[in-house]
Formats: structure tokens, sequence, C-alpha cells
């Protein structure tokens, strides 16, 4: 009887088990053929359907959940691309899709070096940014221990970058919803000497503090070669976060300033 009743608990705990562990994802969003058919239809599922930046749960091509830094390397291969799969919660889940031989090698290119670029994005997070004495265009002087215990955002770029320049306004808004705090500091990093970003900025408006002549320190200490950049680093000066674009910073800053 006692081992009846071992068995029968067993088997409930089996099941239970089985429950919590249901999946909430479902097929993919789209035909692999259809996203491979050719490069526009690839970039075109891209920009509307992938995001990596965001917490998302990775899987292998057979559906196990794997380490994100794992599944990044296939990525970095040009190999495989994330397929993204229906979800029935409110979570992201990407599956390792193996790109066929017969698919264009534009394709295969562009996947590498994006999964190169993600792969190194992830890395940085838990990293610390190099030593610094950033000295604004008004004489301010910011290092590691007078930004300590504030969430330091910060944006790199140079005057020739059209991109960089096109996303201020926004980053002037995304700046203005968290004017209420004192625990943030909005920092960009600018390439050009001060004479010259002075003159920018008496024609575009740009709500960061602004540091010139870094040049050096971008190409050298942080070792950049895409622009704009943006890095959060939490209070406790650890870098969380490393994108190249608006709408991931300002998911990376929701997510950092709710914890």
């Amino acid at each position: 009887m006692i081992v009846r009743y071992a068995l029968g608990f067993l088997l409930l705990g089996l099941v239970l088990t089985s429950c919590s562990q249901k999946r909430h994802y479902g097929n993919p969003i789209q035909a692999p053929a259809t996203i491979l058919k050719d490069m526009e239809s690839f970039w075109n599922y891209k920009a509307r359907n992938v995001r990596l930046y965001e917490d998302y749960q990775a899987l292998d091509p057979e559906s196990n959940v794997i380490p994100k830094e794992d599944f990044l390397k296939k990525i970095a291969t040009g190999e495989y691309f994330p397929l993204r799969l229906s979800s029935t919660d409110s979570s992201a889940y990407y599956r390792l899709q193996p790109i066929k031989k017969t698919s264009s090698q534009d394709i295969r290119t562009t996947v590498k070096y994006w999964g190169l670029e993600e792969l190194e994005h992830f890395r940085k997070e838990g990293t610390t940014l190099p030593d610094y004495q950033f000295v604004d265009m008004d004489g301010t002087v910011y290092t590691k221990e007078t930004t300590k215990g504030k969430i330091l955002v910060v944006k790199c770029w140079f005057l020739a970058c059209l991109p960089c320049i096109q996303e201020m306004p926004a980053l002037n808004e995304l700046k203005q919803q968290y004017s209420g705090r004192n625990d943030m500091l909005f920092v960009s990093l600018c390439m050009d000497p001060k004479d010259k970003v002075a003159a920018f900025l008496k024609k575009k408006k740009f709500d960061y503090v602004t540091v010139p002549d870094q040049e050096s320190y971008m190409t050298d200490q942080l070792q950049l070669n895409s622009y704009p950049t943006h890095f959060v680093i939490n209070k406790q000066g650890l870098i969380t976060k490393k994108v190249n674009d608006y709408h991931a910073l300002a998911y990376a800053l929701r997510k950092e300033t709710s914890r």
C-alpha cells in the first residue's frame, strides 16, 4: 500500500512538472523560405520582427533552451539566423534557423556581421568603461568618482555622422522623460574639436552634456567602429547595455530605471 501511494505521488509530480514546463511559443511568425527569398525580404523581416536588444528566450535548432552567448555565437558564423516564433505570452522566442547554402551570400554576410555585433554588445554587459576624465563644453569634469551612484547614459558620435544627428530630437525627448530624476546623467562624447562642436550646437539643439575631442577615447579605449553607439551604465558603474539606436536605448532605460 505504501509503495502504491508513493508511486501515485511520483506520477502526480511528473504530471505537474510537465504542466509547469508548457511551451509558450508556437510556429514561426514567417516561413523561413519567405524570409530568405532575397535580401529585401530578409531585411524587412529583420527590421520588423527581430529585436535582440530586448529580453528573449534563445533556442537551438531543435527548440532546446541555450545560453544567449552560444546563440549569438551561432548567428555570428553566418550559418544561422534568429527565427522569431509566435508567442502565447509577453516573452519573445527566437530559434536558430539554418541558412541554406543556396541562399544569397549577401544574406549570409549580413547575418554574420550582425551576429558579431550583437555578440560583442552582449559581452560588454557587466564590464566597466575604461577610466575617464571627461571635460564638457562648460569645463565641468566627470570621472568615475563623480558619476558614482548615478545611471550614466553615454552617446558616442561625430559631426559627419548623419544617423547620429538624425536621432538627436528623439534623444532630447527621451532625456525629458527622465527630467525629474537627479540620479541620471546624459553625456555625449564627440570626436570633433571643441570649436567645431560649439558651432554645431548653436544650430542644433542637443540636451546631453557634450564632451568634445574624444576620438582617441572612443577608438582606442572603447574600440568603437559603429556610430552612433550608446551605453547604459548602472549606479555600480557596470555596463548594462550597449546599443546602436534610439529604440534600443529607450528599452534599456525603461528596464534600468525600473529595477
